[in-house]
């Protein structure tokens, strides 16, 4: 019964934990997207129009 407690204890904070790794990596995106320098902007949206 006492694992069965920590066990609880501890899936009380998955959601909490899951929600923290999700915003971390979208502020990660967003950050990396402001400091993005405009040439390489450019060349990343033409990418998938360009031919070999």
């Amino acid at each position: 019964m006492y694992k069965r407690v920590l066990y609880e204890n501890w899936a009380d904070w998955v959601p909490y934990l899951a929600f923290g790794v999700t915003a971390l990596v979208f502020l990660s995106f967003v950050v990396r997207a402001f400091t993005l320098r405009r040439e390489r902007a450019d060349h990343m949206a033409r990418l998938p129009l360009e031919e070999e």
